[in-house]
């Protein structure tokens, strides 16, 4: 009789004990990681980020006006945690990544309540079962390896901050359920979570049609007399906030990198693939990666027919929840719905189409379904299969973790594991050999590629880059370099037709013109007096839209009078050109101006200046400036066409 006492308290505490357990082995493995640096992105939003570092107290309302990154990402909270960070420990690494983790620690209570919630829910009959289950379920999800690169990786906290205000919106909204209907106070406190989920990043927006349509369940199951259509405004009502934020932030994210959209078939197999990768990434306990390639893996097919086995099972899934209550159908539909803004409906630029970050929500409905099939097995299989999921996907966190002490030890394994791919040859070439001065190691990584058009734009850069910082000054003359540089800008400025629906082959054009930029800075900067370099040096940032730096050369090059006076009206009107995009919009008048005063003048400065007075509410001078820039134009069309042979 004494026994029995003890075996409840035992079952009552297993699932808490279970879930301490999976906690303490994760944050085990996490701590390995504490005294790594800022890695890739980390300055931007952190050490380089001075606008931030700079906010007063009084003014953090301007978070919420605009973004405060040079990566012109408008992600308020996110912003607002990294600034509390500063204040309290300065450009620390360890106090941000202990942030991090803390954050990630929030989450698994959450995630157990929000489980157990739902398991009593769809499993009413199996009510009893849902603390072990939700608990089973919070462990695979503490201890799975995608979470590895939101918790160590400073700049994944847009992944990891939306993962703790996401749970609670879900937490709030499971609570919203009542007897007569739902909860006035949950549901606007799940709206206000919402604005919190999105105010941390705004692709989590895919978290307000699965709390819409868990309301909508909920206003099913009422008695037919307590259904009040009235009620049915939640749900709308948060489908609705949803789309606002999101209008929000497209507007404040000006620094968006898209690309144009192609409607061939690529792009329903690059959808279809990603979506797969996520589901293979979500379920595999297999090593995880930084570029995971899609169109240049040999299984690209394989993926893709995944990804519509996903896709259609879950839409069947939406289709069987009208009829019952389905706890697998409703977790397979919500990974869906989480998993859809990552999968490039938006085409934009990316080092990898499919990341573990992504599924940094996505893995809690994964696990929820996994738990949810093996529950239908007796105890003692169903624990022996989930012990053999949970212990690889703890190896591979732990061994993960180790990854990302340096951005070498993150890039190596891609390089061993995926032989030829051009993205993790290119950023290892780019952010770890030649800023070290390893040429002969960045030729022989470039020479590692295995599309020949990548390999051959790779080995250029290495050798643009040699002649920048040693050829040139050895020779004392920067022609020879110029020459180079300026053959290699041709080569760059038609990037492959595979780009327009890969965007790691877009945005490995994008780093290369980068890595162009950044070599005529160097160039400059070594002959500093040299108003050809520097004039040079700011048409090829002009034309590759890189306009940071492009202001300092030209205000040189206009004031150093070393330039032919024919060239002098178009300097002026590039400096304006310049200005205008770097943001001095005002200031961009006057030598817009004077690049009309010169002799030749440059009228194409009216098509510039039409575009200064209509951003500074100049309308009529807006007008006139139009029309000399019609006029001027056709001018020069005609003269073109007489002098034509």
């Amino acid at each position: 009789m004494k026994l029995f006492p003890l075996s409840v308290r035992m079952s009552q505490l297993a699932p808490v004990l279970l879930v301490l357990l999976s906690a303490a082995l994760a944050i085990g493995a996490y701590l390995q990681a504490l005294n790594y640096p800022f890695l890739i992105d980390d300055p931007i939003y952190i050490s380089d980020n001075h606008k931030l570092a700079m906010l007063a107290p009084a003014e953090l309302w301007r978070l919420f006006s605009e973004p405060y990154n040079s990566a012109h990402e408008f992600l308020p909270l996110r912003d607002f945690s990294y600034w509390l960070d500063m204040r309290l420990f300065g450009q620390n690494p360890s106090a941000f990544r202990l942030h991090n983790m803390l954050l990630y620690l929030l989450c698994l209570p959450l995630v157990y309540a929000v489980t157990s919630g739902l398991w009593k829910y769809f499993r009413t009959t199996d009510a009893a079962s849902a603390p072990l289950a939700a608990a089973a379920v919070t462990a695979l999800f503490a201890l799975h390896p995608a979470l590895v690169e939101s918790v160590i990786w400073i700049s994944g906290r847009k992944y990891v901050l939306p993962d703790l205000f996401s749970m609670l919106a879900f937490w709030l909204a499971i609570n919203t359920k009542r007897e007569h209907g739902l909860s006035p106070l949950y549901a606007s406190a799940t709206l206000l979570a919402l604005a919190a989920v999105m105010f941390s990043k705004s692709s989590y927006v895919a978290v307000a049609p699965v709390i819409a349509l868990l309301w909508v369940f909920f206003w099913r199951d009422l008695p037919e007399q307590n259904r009040r259509r009235l009620q049915l405004l939640w749900p709308l009502a948060i489908l609705l906030l949803a789309a606002i934020l999101m209008r929000l932030f497209i507007v404040h994210n000006n620094g968006y990198d898209g690309i144009p959209f192609y409607f061939g078939s690529e792009a329903i197999s690059r959808s279809l693939g990603i979506l797969g990768w996520l589901a293979r990434l979500a379920i595999s306990p297999e090593n995880r990666h930084f570029f995971y390639p899609l169109f240049e893996d040999a299984h690209l097919t394989a993926m893709t027919i995944l990804g519509g086995v996903v896709l259609i099972s879950a839409v069947a899934g939406m289709v069987m929840l009208v009829r019952r209550r389905s706890l697998e159908w409703f977790a397979l539909l919500v990974f869906l719905l989480l998993c859809l803004p990552y999968m490039q409906l938006m085409p934009h630029k990316l080092p990898s189409l499919v990341s573990d970050r992504y599924l940094a929500l996505a893995v809690w409905p994964a696990m929820l379904l996994l738990v949810a099939l093996t529950w239908r097995l007796q105890p003692v299989p169903r624990a022996v299969l989930l012990l053999a999921l949970a212990l690889p996907l703890s190896f591979q966190t732990v061994e993960r973790v180790r990854d990302w002490r340096s951005f070498d030890a993150l890039v190596e394994p891609d390089l061993q594991a995926q032989p030829g791919y051009y993205m993790p040859a290119l950023y290892k070439v780019v952010m770890v050999q030649l800023p070290q001065g390893l040429y002969r190691e960045a030729s022989a990584t470039a020479s590692s590629i295995t599309v020949p058009e990548f390999r051959d734009i790779a080995l250029k850069l290495v050798d643009a880059d040699y002649a920048v910082r040693m050829g040139a000054v050895a020779a004392g003359n920067p022609q020879e370099t110029m020459n180079l540089l300026t053959e290699l800008s041709r080569e760059l400025r038609q990037p492959p037709l595979a780009a327009s629906w890969n965007s790691p082959m877009n945005l490995f054009w994008g780093k290369a013109l980068d890595v162009l930029a950044m070599d005529w800075d160097i160039l400059a900067g070594h002959f500093p007096d040299n108003a050809v370099v520097r004039y040079n040096a700011a048409l090829y940032r002009l034309s590759a839209y890189r306009y940071e730096n492009t202001v300092a050369h030209l205000r040189f090059v206009t004031e150093s009078g070393q330039l032919p006076e024919a060239a002098r009206g178009t300097a002026f009107k590039y400096l304006g050109v310049a200005m205008l995009n770097d943001g001095k919009i005002a200031e961009a008048e006057t030598p817009l101006l004077a690049a009309l005063e010169q002799s030749p003048p440059d009228f194409r400065a009216y098509c510039v200046l039409a575009k200064v007075y209509r951003q500074t509410g100049r309308f009529e001078a807006a007008a006139r400036a139009e029309v000399e820039c019609h006029n001027h134009a056709s001018s020069e069309k005609n003269g073109n066409e007489r002098t034509a042979p």
